[in-house]
């Protein structure tokens, strides 16, 4: 069996290669999983894997979670509340409605939540005219502004627990990036939006902005408050779609035609291919050696600290797998007898989701690039320079406090 850490490249590298032949994502997944599969495991042990993959609880949660998510959006589209949303939202400006919907939904941690959000903005951003790869990227990036701040977030809590160190600590070192990944972002964006004219409408009162985007919004900020409150998503979407369906007196064609959306067979079957990916890494313990070879040929503590999680992002394309993998392996590098060093936890949090943020398995970029109709390999050029500039001024900070 070849060594996993070059098992795990190969693979990366063919899945790559598949999307920019414009295979379908989940087939791209599907074959890199086989192949570091056949790399790493014994033959007659992938198929289990993949049983184990599809029965399994977290694969079984994701694919109910995701499928209501698309059900209801399709719904609040369909009886035209996501474009009263974008509407109102643009009554305190189109510029910051297009950043505003993506962070209010990026509330709520569910999995592909920027499909949610491209949903909600689409109207708006046909207005102005973007590009579907400028338009992927704002959707994208604005989305995920929360991973370092929110603590209902599922890494942030695995983080608290892997170190057995309070959340409110871990909240407490993390919550500058959010800030630096909005003023990256927004630099960006300004960028791509310092050209684009946009007619104004006809500004309205502050209560009429209010009343409006509690109107059509309701469904999405109950949703935030019963995930806050601790319920489970795997419950708070079914819920809410249920009520959702009573209050508007959805008609059965649509209620049809909303679950012919939830569960097409190709976004199915991207989520199982992600999940059975993450399985092999996991069951595999590819995290391990590659950690075991990081150190065998000598590399500094912050090379490591960095490039591990980093990898484990940009490989499973799956927050709490990226940090539940890699972050118990750094414990020795966090946490001594003298207590937490937090420029240790900022940059492997940091880098384990600049990996996320450029995965191409991350389901928000490809759900929200095949949403809009956009070139993988362009929105690249709007993610790749505010990752490497969020994650070169962690390094720094690093640097020069240690």
């Amino acid at each position: 069996m070849l060594n996993p850490s070059l098992a795990l490249l190969i693979s990366i590298a063919v899945i790559l290669i598949l999307l920019r032949l414009k295979v379908h994502p989940g087939f791209a997944i599907f074959g890199g999983s086989l192949i570091v599969s056949l790399l790493i495991l014994p033959l007659q042990s992938i198929p289990s894997h993949m049983l184990k993959s599809l029965w399994n609880y977290q694969t079984l949660r994701l694919l109910v979670v995701v499928a209501t998510a698309l059900i209801l959006s399709s719904l609040m589209e369909e009886r035209g509340l996501l474009a009263k949303l974008a509407a109102a939202m643009e009554g305190i400006g189109p510029r910051m409605a297009i950043h505003l919907v993506p962070a209010v939904i990026g509330l709520v941690p569910m999995p592909a939540g920027a499909l949610v959000s491209a949903t909600a903005s689409r109207g708006l951003i046909k207005r102005m005219g973007l590009a579907p790869e400028r338009s992927t990227f704002i959707n994208y990036w604005f989305r995920h502004i929360w991973e370092f701040s929110v603590p209902v977030y599922p890494a942030i809590i695995i983080t608290s627990v892997v170190l057995s160190i309070p959340l409110f600590s871990v909240v407490k070192i993390l919550y500058p990036m959010t800030a630096l990944v909005v003023v990256f972002g927004a630099v960006v964006s300004y960028v791509i939006l310092r050209k684009v004219s946009y007619t104004k409408g006809e500004p309205a009162s502050k209560k009429t902005i209010a009343y409006n985007l509690l109107k059509a919004s309701w469904p999405i900020l109950l949703l935030v408050s019963l995930i806050l409150a601790g319920l489970d998503a795997m419950i708070a979407f079914p819920v809410i779609l249920v009520l959702l369906a009573l209050q508007q007196r959805v008609k059965w064609p649509e209620i049809k035609k909303a679950f012919k959306y939830g569960l097409n067979p190709k976004i199915l079957f991207l989520l199982y291919a992600v999940m059975l990916f993450k399985t092999i890494i996991e069951s595999s313990g590819a995290a391990h050696i590659v950690l075991s070879d990081m150190q065998a040929i000598g590399l500094p503590v912050l090379v490591i600290l960095a490039a591990l999680p980093f990898l484990m992002g940009f490989a499973t394309g799956y927050s709490p797998a990226a940090i539940g993998i890699a972050l118990p392996l750094l414990v020795p590098f966090i946490i001594s007898d003298s207590g937490v060093n937090g420029y240790a936890l900022l940059v492997a949090y940091v880098s384990g989701v600049m990996g996320l943020l450029l995965s191409p398995l991350h389901l928000c970029l490809i759900l929200s690039a095949e949403y809009f109709k956009a070139n993988l390999a362009k929105v690249y050029r709007y993610i790749l320079p505010p990752s490497l500039a969020v994650e070169a001024i962690v390094i720094l900070i690093y640097f020069i406090a240690t």
